[in-house]
């Protein structure tokens, strides 16, 4: 789909979608597609050529990539971080970028700046050049001002690659200067044979909890998944409904839950009750429909919303908790109140 579009003289692409779907990969994909020396009659990449190895390698001198400090130490290798589009080198102290402080995860006015001196040169080999910026919606209002007046007047023979996994949150303006490419959901099946073989436990359950998104569920195993015993304790309290009791929830609950998988499992579970009472079917726990219809059937409304404003309420300061055990045991009594 993308390489086409290249050659319809398109200088500015935005690829929107579910987080987790593969968007920055399908981005570095078009990327090489337009920087490669001998490409293929669909357009798509050799992956043979010397331009292809070295934007696989991120050293590419026509391909600049503007990320949140954050997502760029994660992305890209260590050399990369320190060149001005891809770092918040440019940051203030204390907002990230800086030793000792939280890397940042917007997108500031000086990285975009720094294009310039990138566009106002010729392409080091002669082609194109490629600016590849994720996720848009990271920008502030600067920044992005600044990005629009680019591509209002975009260089000669520059190429802009946008990904963004909430496109309402992209600037209006900005969204009507690209052409808007939403990728899909892949299907389940290789996505689940794929998270298998990366070694995630419960594959399915992974992709449900992740909207479908492989790479979202690869990323929550990896850093928010529960220990197999805490997650089993969960649902057996939670599969209780109305017969719950505050004895059984402080008996049920461990001595240190891991806040955030365990409100996020939750959320999940209000989630499938409220739609099941919308429309008679679940998105995040397919393989317990049948206890889900029970409950949805006894739940109380007024209830379950409280319910899931004070899990909203949990999930705002879930990397700070007080005490991870009473944060909990308190959402889980609130979810007795449902019924």
């Amino acid at each position: 789909m993308l390489p086409p579009l290249a050659a319809r003289g398109v200088h500015a692409v935005l690829l929107h979608g579910l987080r987790g779907v593969g968007k920055k990969s399908l981005a570095l994909d078009f990327a090489t597609a337009l920087l490669c020396a001998a490409p293929q009659a669909d357009g798509h990449a050799c992956g043979q050529c010397e331009e292809c190895r070295l934007t696989a390698g991120f050293s590419h001198p026509d391909l600049r990539w503007v990320l949140p400090q954050a997502l760029a130490e994660d992305l890209l290798p260590p050399a990369q971080e320190d060149e001005p589009p891809t770092s918040d080198s440019a940051a203030e102290p204390g907002e990230g970028g800086g030793r000792g402080t939280k890397a940042s995860r917007e997108i500031r006015v000086e990285q975009v700046r720094a294009l310039s001196d990138f566009l106002g040169i010729a392409a080091y080999r002669g082609g194109r050049r490629l600016v590849v910026l994720a996720p848009a919606e990271a920008m502030n209002a600067t920044a992005a001002n600044t990005l629009l007046k680019m591509l209002e007047e975009p260089p000669p023979a520059t190429v802009f690659v946008l990904v963004a996994d909430e496109l309402d949150d992209v600037l209006p303006t900005i969204r009507s200067r690209c052409v808007l490419v939403q990728v899909p959901v892949p299907e389940p099946k290789p996505c689940l044979q794929w998270l298998a073989e990366q070694g995630v436990a419960e594959p399915a359950a992974a992709l449900a909890l992740a909207s479908g998104g492989p790479l979202a569920a690869l990323a929550s195993a990896a850093h928010e998944s529960l220990p197999a015993e805490t997650s089993a304790a969960l649902y057996r309290l939670l599969e209780r409904g109305p017969a719950l009791t505050a004895a059984q929830v402080a008996a049920g609950v461990g001595r240190d839950p891991p806040v955030p998988a365990c409100v996020r499992l939750m959320q999940c579970w209000a989630f499938d009750l409220i739609q099941y009472r919308a429309r008679e079917c679940v998105r995040y726990h397919p393989q317990r429909e049948a206890s889900i219809s029970k409950l949805a059937a006894s739940a109380r409304s007024d209830g379950l919303w409280r319910w899931v404003d004070a899990l909203g309420v949990a999930s705002a300061a879930r990397e700070h908790p007080l005490n991870a055990r009473l944060v909990i045991e308190s959402l889980l009594t609130g979810y007795i109140d449902v019924f």
